[in-house]
């Protein structure tokens, strides 16, 4: 397996281990001196308690990182919602075979609620106060504002009829959706049967490497943090007074592809059918990637053992968004039916070529 060594350089500038937070320097590089650019230091701030909650004060949109003993790291963004439930699975499962446990399911029934102008999948009406709530309007049919509200998106496809479009407006004080000021959440961490996981950690982003490898953040020394990647294992670790220490991170192992006679179909076809689906979800999208001269993006995934698609990589391309375009929507593809191979469903992999007429079309 291939390694990579991180110089990872840390400069405190308080003396107070007890009190203050210390000011930490960090530059990131590989054993060869390449700058390390995509690499995200989280800093844990707290633990879940018996009930699997974990009551924070934080920013609309902050990051957060949960990981207990047992189970893989599972990321969460801050929205609107002020109670969030996460489901965590075992380290020795993957994310995409995850399925809702039954307790959570009723949820993706209720209405889609659009709360001060935006779609907020998750937020819970029970969990605000009457005067928290300015007006509430209902609505069974798609309309001129929900339209543009869910315009490129997949909930535009659904039957709005069935659950219906909640339209919420909250009082001025109530900061459901800025990004200025914090807001008071309750994290609850559930296993894949949804009960509660005690002691699970919480820790919130500190920063991002920028293009010359540096981070600067806060944060108390004594305190775990972890640093993720996206091409590396996440490498936790103890902050300390220590100005220069090296950390090895592994690679991130990629699926085992197997050749397999029984290759995996898709809406009951294969990659013919598979190209239309993108050619449908993505048009428009790509349309606005058109430029001068043609476009060509040539992208490698898998087709997992669930029928997930998995590990979408950009091959080539000569146009960076039209690269972010096709990788985000192959990645929402719908289910496949997996390869199989002796009885048993393997990884299939495949390579895509996307292209992109310079006089419109593709």
């Amino acid at each position: 397996m291939k390694r990579l060594v991180l110089f990872f350089a840390m400069v405190a500038i308080s003396m107070s281990l007890s009190a203050q937070s210390l000011d930490y320097y960090c530059r990131l590089r590989n054993e060869k001196g390449s700058i390390i650019t995509d690499a995200t230091v989280f800093v844990e701030i707290g633990k879940t308690d018996e009930n699997g909650c974990y009551k924070i004060n934080a920013r609309y949109n902050t990051n957060l990182l949960i990981k207990a003993a047992g189970y893989d790291y599972t990321g969460l963004v801050l929205k609107a919602d002020p109670t969030q439930r996460v489901a965590l699975l075992p380290i020795t499962g993957k994310k995409y075979d995850f399925e809702y446990p039954e307790a959570l399911k009723s949820e993706l029934d209720y209405p889609l609620y659009v709360v001060n102008g935006e779609f907020i999948p998750s937020f819970k009406p029970y969990n605000h106060a009457d005067e928290q709530i300015a007006e509430v309007t209902t609505t069974k049919k798609w309309n001129k504002v929900t339209k543009e509200i869910f315009k490129g998106t997949d909930i535009e496809n659904i039957d709005v009829a069935k659950r219906g479009v909640m339209m919420v407006a909250t009082k001025e004080y109530i900061a459901f959706n800025t990004i200025k000021n914090k807001i008071g959440y309750t994290v609850i961490a559930v296993d894949k049967e949804g009960k509660p996981i005690e002691g699970a950690s919480i820790y919130i982003r500190r920063g991002k490497t920028d293009k010359v490898g540096d981070l600067e953040f806060s944060a108390r020394a004594g305190r775990r943090a972890v640093i993720t990647s996206a091409k590396y294992e996440a490498y936790p670790f103890k902050l300390t007074e220590q100005r220069e220490i090296f950390v090895e991170m592994v690679e991130r192992p990629k699926p085992e592809v197997i050749p397999t006679k029984h290759m995996p179909s898709f809406n009951g076809g294969s990659i013919p059918q598979f190209r239309q689906w993108f050619v449908n979800y993505a048009n428009e999208e790509m349309q606005k990637c058109i430029q001068s001269e043609d476009t060509y993006v040539v992208v490698k995934f898998i087709v997992g053992k669930s029928g997930k698609v998995v590990c979408v990589e950009i091959v080539k391309h000569n146009n960076p968004r039209a690269a972010r375009v096709v990788k985000n929507a192959i990645y929402r593809s719908p289910q496949w039916s997996p390869g199989i191979e002796d009885g048993k469903p393997v990884n299939v992999a495949y390579t895509l070529p996307v292209n992109i007429a310079g006089t419109g079309g593709y």
